[in-house]
């Protein structure tokens, strides 16, 4: 799967998971034979005003190369800040969270809550495009409602500011991770877009992994919860 000027060597994906992507995580998916895993999503406040904390969520090592670093914010400038240092960081890929649903990220306008304020995603997908040379990704839910109509929206808003690939968790902010991810929001973003379509949401199995490409028509498959306590999932592909 290509992505931007990266290619990866297959197209399965380990999810940022927010206290559980670590390092350690990572490598084991990567030994498991993992194309690209991802950082623990990342506070672009915390990185811009020095947290030692927040920095060493960007930690790496060679052997997970390529990593996809994951920021979350809701001010293009301080985003776009945030992204340079990522970059600066060594990351090969930066990707924005549009789909955390957690309250304490909601209320700052961040994560999901951009889904209802395309304005407002459109210029920090903006600003952070022209502050970043690497590729670039985003990671959605279906919004707030089932019908979709805010992912197909962002999905279109943010091919035309130039990102890279999109993920696509198809649950409702208001689900969380209760209830059936419906796939078929997967197959549209993948009929709207021109762009890699990452799908993600309830593959459990190598079997979901193939059922989830077969039906959706996506790009690659991204594995979560699924992979706690057993990244050795990525064997079963």
């Amino acid at each position: 799967m290509q992505i931007g000027t990266l290619k990866l060597d297959n197209n399965l994906v380990f999810a940022p998971l927010a206290g559980i992507s670590n390092l350690p995580l990572r490598l084991l998916a990567k030994e498991a034979g993992c194309g690209l895993v991802y950082s623990e999503m990342i506070s672009s406040n915390g990185l811009i005003h020095g947290s030692r904390k927040t920095e060493a969520l960007m930690d790496s090592v060679p052997r997970e190369t390529p990593l996809a670093v994951q920021i979350f914010g809701a001010s293009p400038g301080i985003m776009a800040e945030a992204a340079g240092m990522v970059e600066a960081s060594g990351a090969g890929i930066l990707d924005i969270n549009f789909g955390c649903s957690v309250r304490k990220v909601v209320k700052t306008g961040a994560g999901a809550a951009l889904m209802r304020t395309p304005d407002t995603a459109a210029a920090i997908l903006a600003a952070v495009r022209k502050a970043v040379k690497i590729p670039l990704t985003i990671k959605i839910r279906s919004g707030w409602d089932r019908t979709g109509a805010q992912a197909l929206a962002l999905a279109e808003i943010a091919e035309g500011c130039g990102v890279d690939a999109i993920a696509v968790h198809p649950r409702t902010a208001t689900q969380g991770f209760g209830g059936v991810a419906d796939w078929s929001l997967i197959a549209a973003v993948k009929q709207k877009v021109a762009i890699p379509v990452i799908g993600n949401g309830d593959v459990l199995t190598g079997g979901d992994a193939v059922r989830m490409l077969e039906t959706t028509g996506c790009d690659g498959v991204m594995i979560g919860r699924a992979a706690i306590g057993n990244p050795m999932i990525c064997l079963l592909y």
